[in-house]
Protein backbone atom coordinates (compact mmCIF):
# COMPACT_ATOMS: atom_id res chain seq x y z
CA UNK A 1 0.00 0.00 0.00
CA UNK A 2 1.16 3.56 -0.96
CA UNK A 3 -1.05 5.44 1.31
CA UNK A 4 0.46 8.18 3.31
CA UNK A 5 -0.24 7.96 6.91
CA UNK A 6 -1.97 10.96 8.44
CA UNK A 7 -0.90 12.45 11.29
CA UNK A 8 -3.34 12.51 14.14
CA UNK A 9 -5.04 16.08 14.99
CA UNK A 10 -3.46 16.25 18.35
CA UNK A 11 0.20 16.35 17.24
CA UNK A 12 -1.29 19.13 14.77
CA UNK A 13 -2.11 20.90 17.77
CA UNK A 14 0.67 20.52 19.88
CA UNK A 15 2.61 21.57 17.21
CA UNK A 16 0.84 24.51 16.83
CA UNK A 17 1.39 25.26 20.51
CA UNK A 18 5.29 24.54 20.16
CA UNK A 19 4.96 27.21 17.20
CA UNK A 20 3.12 29.87 19.44
CA UNK A 21 5.80 29.47 22.49
CA UNK A 22 8.88 29.51 19.86
CA UNK A 23 7.49 32.95 18.45
CA UNK A 24 6.26 33.96 21.93
CA UNK A 25 10.53 33.42 22.83
CA UNK A 26 11.12 35.92 19.40
CA UNK A 27 9.05 38.35 20.90
CA UNK A 28 10.70 38.29 24.28
CA UNK A 29 14.30 38.23 22.69
CA UNK A 30 13.76 41.26 20.15
CA UNK A 31 12.01 43.41 23.30
CA UNK A 32 15.18 42.36 25.33
CA UNK A 33 17.65 43.18 22.63
CA UNK A 34 15.51 46.60 21.86
CA UNK A 35 15.27 45.62 18.29
CA UNK A 36 14.10 49.06 16.28
CA UNK A 37 9.92 49.36 14.78
CA UNK A 38 11.86 48.30 11.34
CA UNK A 39 13.15 45.43 12.65
CA UNK A 40 9.95 43.99 14.10
CA UNK A 41 8.14 45.14 10.88
CA UNK A 42 10.73 43.48 8.94
CA UNK A 43 10.15 40.23 11.35
CA UNK A 44 6.89 40.18 10.51
CA UNK A 45 6.89 40.25 6.64
CA UNK A 46 9.32 37.78 6.99
CA UNK A 47 6.94 34.91 8.93
CA UNK A 48 3.94 36.00 6.80
CA UNK A 49 6.51 35.32 3.73
CA UNK A 50 7.51 31.78 5.37
CA UNK A 51 4.02 31.19 6.32
CA UNK A 52 2.81 30.77 2.48
CA UNK A 53 5.72 29.67 0.53
CA UNK A 54 6.68 27.53 3.14
CA UNK A 55 9.96 25.35 2.75
CA UNK A 56 10.38 27.76 -0.34
CA UNK A 57 10.93 30.40 1.85
CA UNK A 58 13.92 29.15 4.25
CA UNK A 59 16.68 30.86 1.89
CA UNK A 60 15.23 34.09 1.99
CA UNK A 61 14.50 33.55 6.00
CA UNK A 62 18.22 32.70 6.83
CA UNK A 63 19.18 35.35 5.17
CA UNK A 64 17.21 37.79 7.16
CA UNK A 65 18.29 35.45 10.40
CA UNK A 66 21.82 35.95 9.19
CA UNK A 67 21.73 39.49 8.70
CA UNK A 68 19.90 40.51 11.76
CA UNK A 69 23.02 38.62 14.12
CA UNK A 70 25.47 40.38 11.71
CA UNK A 71 23.90 43.74 12.79
CA UNK A 72 24.02 42.29 16.24
CA UNK A 73 27.57 41.79 16.22
CA UNK A 74 28.61 45.21 14.55
CA UNK A 75 26.44 47.16 17.09
CA UNK A 76 27.56 44.75 19.96
CA UNK A 77 23.87 44.51 21.05
CA UNK A 78 22.64 43.22 24.38
CA UNK A 79 19.85 42.83 26.10
CA UNK A 80 18.69 45.77 27.88
CA UNK A 81 18.76 43.83 31.36
CA UNK A 82 22.47 42.57 30.67
CA UNK A 83 25.24 43.72 30.28
CA UNK A 84 27.36 41.12 28.67
CA UNK A 85 31.15 41.09 27.55
CA UNK A 86 33.16 39.22 25.48
CA UNK A 87 32.65 34.89 25.78
CA UNK A 88 29.30 35.60 26.95
CA UNK A 89 28.01 37.90 24.52
CA UNK A 90 29.45 35.98 21.82
CA UNK A 91 27.93 32.65 22.71
CA UNK A 92 24.48 34.63 23.49
CA UNK A 93 24.21 35.74 19.76
CA UNK A 94 24.99 32.27 18.09
CA UNK A 95 22.81 31.04 21.12
CA UNK A 96 19.88 33.37 19.60
CA UNK A 97 21.05 32.41 16.02
CA UNK A 98 20.60 28.75 16.30
CA UNK A 99 17.57 29.76 17.86
CA UNK A 100 15.86 31.67 15.03
CA UNK A 101 17.16 29.10 12.69
CA UNK A 102 15.19 26.51 14.38
CA UNK A 103 12.02 28.73 14.76
CA UNK A 104 12.37 29.57 11.27
CA UNK A 105 12.38 26.05 10.11
CA UNK A 106 9.38 25.06 12.60
CA UNK A 107 7.42 27.74 10.74
CA UNK A 108 8.60 26.33 7.53
CA UNK A 109 7.39 22.98 7.99
CA UNK A 110 4.04 23.95 10.14
CA UNK A 111 1.34 23.57 7.19
CA UNK A 112 2.66 19.62 6.84
CA UNK A 113 3.00 18.86 10.28
CA UNK A 114 -0.85 20.23 11.18
CA UNK A 115 -2.37 19.19 7.47
CA UNK A 116 -4.28 16.40 9.66
CA UNK A 117 -6.08 19.52 10.65
CA UNK A 118 -7.92 19.86 7.19
CA UNK A 119 -7.45 23.31 6.32
CA UNK A 120 -6.90 24.93 3.19
CA UNK A 121 -3.61 26.58 2.38
CA UNK A 122 -5.46 30.00 2.89
CA UNK A 123 -7.14 29.25 6.31
CA UNK A 124 -3.59 27.49 7.51
CA UNK A 125 -1.41 31.16 6.28
CA UNK A 126 -4.26 33.20 7.98
CA UNK A 127 -4.21 30.93 10.87
CA UNK A 128 0.03 30.56 11.17
CA UNK A 129 -0.12 34.16 10.85
CA UNK A 130 -2.67 35.28 13.55
CA UNK A 131 -0.66 32.80 16.11
CA UNK A 132 3.04 33.73 15.31
CA UNK A 133 1.89 37.39 15.86
CA UNK A 134 0.31 36.60 19.24
CA UNK A 135 3.31 34.57 20.12
CA UNK A 136 5.56 37.63 19.49
CA UNK A 137 2.86 40.26 21.31
CA UNK A 138 2.86 37.39 24.21
CA UNK A 139 6.85 37.39 24.21
CA UNK A 140 7.24 41.34 24.08
CA UNK A 141 4.22 42.16 27.24
CA UNK A 142 5.93 39.05 29.03
CA UNK A 143 9.78 40.92 28.74
CA UNK A 144 8.08 44.49 29.38
CA UNK A 145 5.87 43.20 32.19
CA UNK A 146 9.05 41.71 34.00
CA UNK A 147 11.04 44.78 33.85
CA UNK A 148 8.57 46.69 36.33
CA UNK A 149 10.35 49.91 35.61
CA UNK A 150 9.81 52.99 34.53
CA UNK A 151 12.25 52.52 31.60
CA UNK A 152 9.95 49.41 30.59
CA UNK A 153 6.40 51.66 30.67
CA UNK A 154 8.93 53.98 28.25
CA UNK A 155 10.27 51.10 26.54
CA UNK A 156 6.73 49.79 25.70
CA UNK A 157 5.36 53.24 24.15
CA UNK A 158 8.57 53.76 22.23
CA UNK A 159 8.09 50.39 20.17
Amino acid sequence: MNRKRMAHPIYAWGYLFGLLMAYGAVGWILAAYAAPLMMWMWTLLLIAYVAWADTGAIAGAMLWVVSVVWIAAYTTATPLLMHWKGPTWAISLVGVWIFAIGVVLLLAFARSAIQALGWSRQKTFYRLLMLTGAGLIIGRLLYVGSMLTPQAMALLYMT
